[in-house]
């Protein structure tokens, strides 16, 4: 299994009398399916706000959802933070997460939250097309997922594989909208007309902006990684799904759980307090570029196009719905969505 352990620095300074019983504990330990360079930052403010040192494990969140189950006889780790809430789901429904209400929490929409604290959405992203406005005129944009299955844009669609958690529950989203014969004969559809299926989302969106394909079907965030590399580049972005008979856009979530017999259950209590609190969320959102869950996060990249909750109509779908379909969409279409 691929992992990088990665201590942050921190000596554990004195604690002010001010803060919350949690900040006496010494240590928290995150297994983090999030890139270490994005999550770093709101763990270090944690660690430095409380002095609690942050020993942090970045591996694939399937990865680390095996080793939290190989080790529930003797947890290692205590906080588990996931690029989406499939795994969560799962984790807590094997009976590997330890229930946790956080007064924070009650700000997350409920759709976003296990209904019995098990885990917490922390941010969403967002499900959208980022397209090459060299290639693809904006009046002649598709305005639906389900467009892209038309002949015009055959052979200039790329995704990334179902290597990224978030392709597996974009198409559970369709199969909880649509129904699973449905979403076969779309992906069918998407596959016939030329589909080019990369590695990662990262390599999608580079792709598309090089004019190796004129749209892909990736998270709302990489449109604005390329800008940040690019702010002139060619990339432009579109929330499908919007019309009346629209499904609206997938929203899925960063999510945090509380390893079950965690050594350090105060200071991962604490933790999850942090990253849900106003300092912690924002730098989880800034560092990110997520769409912030709780009211009065600005939006990052609001000025260039990117939607927050509420301004564009989201897909009426749950995220433990996602979870309930995750399983079967890995295997009905892991074998086909291959690079």
């Amino acid at each position: 299994m691929k992992r990088t352990a990665i201590l942050l620095l921190g000596l554990g300074l004195g604690l002010s009398a001010a803060l919350p019983a949690w900040a006496s504990a010494s240590e928290v330990i995150v297994y983090s399916a999030r890139k270490e360079e994005l999550i770093r930052p709101a763990l270090d403010a944690f660690q430095k706000a409380t002095g609690i040192k942050v020993t942090l494990l970045s591996a694939k969140a399937g990865d680390l959802a095996r080793r939290i189950e190989m080790e529930k006889s003797d947890p290692k780790g205590d906080v588990f933070l996931g690029t989406t809430a499939g795994i969560a789901e799962l984790l807590r429904r094997k009976g590997l997460l330890a229930p946790y209400f956080s007064a924070a929490a009650q700000e997350v929409p409920e759709e976003f939250r296990a209904p019995d604290g098990g885990w917490v959405a922390l941010t969403g992203r967002v499900r959208v097309l980022i397209y090459n406005r060299t290639l693809a005129a904006e009046r002649d944009l598709p305005r639906s997922y389900f467009d892209l299955t038309d002949p015009k844009w055959k052979g200039k669609v790329a995704v990334a594989s179902m290597g990224e958690r978030t392709t597996v529950s974009w198409l559970a989203a369709l199969m909880a909208l649509r129904g699973e014969e449905a979403t076969r004969r779309y992906v069918k559809g998407l596959r016939d007309n030329g589909l080019k299926v990369l590695n990662n989302n990262t390599e999608v969106r580079k792709a598309v902006t090089r004019g190796e394909y004129a749209i892909g079907i990736t998270n709302h965030y990489y449109y604005l990684l390329q800008l940040q590399e690019d702010p002139h580049g060619p990339v432009g972005i579109l929330y499908p799904d919007q019309g009346p008979d629209g499904i609206g856009t997938p929203v899925f979530s960063i999510t945090a759980g509380i390893i079950k017999g965690a050594k350090h259950p105060d200071a991962a209590r604490g933790l999850v307090d942090f990253l849900l609190g106003a300092q912690g969320n924002r730098l989880l959102v800034q560092g990110e570029f997520e769409i912030p869950l709780i009211a009065g996060i600005p939006v990052p990249g609001e000025d260039k196009g990117v939607k927050g909750l509420g301004q564009f109509k989201k897909a009426r779908v749950t995220q433990v719905q996602l979870a309930d379909l995750e399983p079967r969409v890995e295997k009905l279409f892991g074998p086909f969505l291959i690079p």
